[in-house]
């Protein structure tokens, strides 16, 4: 099966930490405690469980606009998710949609200046950017199901001695579904383990530790976007027809690797796009895929990164055809352990600083962190690998495109309804 994690922290500060001359405006002094409620994100399937209180969200969560900018939406979150992807070096693995979920609350909050350096860069709708973020996010809600789980969640984390204008926390509750749990960031090691708790929970484990003590010491506030992923291959592999072979890194090394192989063509859909084959692995159920881009030239990946950009990642399920495909590749397991995302946009002119007054006054980002894990097998379902078995026992059909990705690669995992990039990556070294 495949299990894909992508976490967003952001945090936020007070500007006179900064050296601001601001000095003079008054925060709102806490709203009184409602009580502890059932975290409205979690599973009821997780067994962990929170002991900070939860607060009670302040609206209920809106239903889908069906006029909502779904689509404009996606799109300026691919293209923002795809260029993160190409500062990333060597092995890559990231997540567009949760880059894209937590900016896009942030939005909520931002100051005009600070807004439009993030419409900017994440090319957000002009009008409806809130809903247009809800309905994807509702809209994503629905592949879950049967053996796929994808799952979205948003959490405010603010110290217990800040209050949040009323305005953000609306929007936050009815456009996100983010509940809100107060913690004491003067104790920074509390503070990162209810964080911490709460990211282990909605990752199943895979992902115990993204804040440490010192990054939430005496923070005001702390956002945090978590997008959750397992599905199984419509067509899995079969795990007796993995063996160990030789994969070509990009700096012309050969390491040995396990590699799954179909046991005979399988009816795939793919591209050929000149330098490069690509395939689609649709998951169970119908909603996702991962396409597998694997460049003809073992050397030749940077080229064919560079050819591509995130409408055409998008639009390879409507230039694709149907064959009978050949299929190696292989098993792999990516880390994209916490990544400072300033390193990425203060070349593009948001550095830390900017304010977020429609959050609470005198706000400002003070660090964004994005992580990301990807494990990919062999594994299905029983009853899918009971079909694997029923092949014939003549001899298989000539296949249409043999693909052998054993060379470095990219690969995607789409949402056509939607238009979505949720993960994307790049492997460069599977034995890395």
């Amino acid at each position: 099966m495949t299990k894909l994690l992508g976490i967003v922290v952001v945090l936020f500060s007070m500007a006179t930490a900064c050296g601001s001359s601001d000095t003079t405006t008054a925060v709102p002094e806490p709203a009184a405690d409602p009580g502890t409620v059932e975290d409205p994100a979690a599973d009821p399937g997780d067994t962990a469980t929170t002991t900070a209180a939860v607060l009670e969200p302040v609206a209920d969560r809106l239903p889908a606009d069906p006029e909502a900018p779904v689509g404009e939406w996606a799109a300026g979150v691919n293209a923002a998710g795809w260029d993160f992807h190409r500062h990333l070096k060597g092995n890559a693995v990231s997540s567009p949609v949760s880059i894209g979920m937590a900016f896009s609350l942030s939005r909520a909050g931002a100051s005009a200046d600070s807004g439009a350096s993030l419409d900017q860069i994440f090319g957000f709708p002009e009008a409806g950017l809130h809903d247009g973020a809800n309905a994807v996010d509702l809209r994503l809600a629905r592949a879950s199901t049967g053996l796929t789980t994808l799952e979205v969640a948003n959490r405010l984390f603010p110290d217990d001695g800040f209050s949040i204008l009323p305005e953000f926390l609306h929007t936050a509750a009815a456009q996100y579904g983010a509940a809100l749990q107060p913690v004491d960031t003067a104790d920074g090691a509390a503070a990162a383990r209810a964080i911490n708790d709460w990211v282990s929970e909605r990752t199943r484990g895979l992902i115990p530790v993204i804040v440490s003590d010192s990054v939430v010491q005496d923070q005001e506030l702390v956002l945090v976007n978590t997008v959750y992923l397992k599905a199984d291959w419509a067509e899995p592999f079969l795990a007796e027809w993995t063996s160990d072979g030789q994969f070509t890194t990009a700096d012309n090394r050969s390491v040995t690797v396990p590699f799954m192989r179909d046991r005979e063509p399988v009816r795939r859909r793919f591209v050929q796009l000149g330098a490069a084959d690509a395939v689609e692995l649709p998951y169970r159920g119908g909603q996702l895929a991962m396409w597998l881009i694997v460049p003809h030239d073992p050397a030749g990946l940077t080229a064919v990164e560079v050819s591509l950009d995130a409408e055409a990642l998008t639009a390879l399920p409507s230039a694709a055809q149907t064959g009978l495909v050949d299929l190696t590749m292989p098993k792999w397991e990516q880390t994209l352990p916490p990544t400072d995302l300033f390193e990425w946009l203060c070349p593009q002119g948001f550095c830390p600083g900017p304010l977020f007054d429609g959050i609470a006054p005198a706000i400002f980002v003070s660090a964004a962190l994005h992580g990301a894990k990807v494990i990919v097998d062999e594994k299905g379902t029983e009853a899918a690998a009971a079909t694997a078995l029923g092949f014939a026992e003549s001899g298989p059909p000539p296949a249409d495109l043999t693909i052998v990705a054993d060379r470095p690669f990219l690969w995607a995992i789409v949402h056509p309804p939607t238009g979505t990039l949720l993960f994307v990556g790049r492997l460069v070294d599977p034995a890395a």
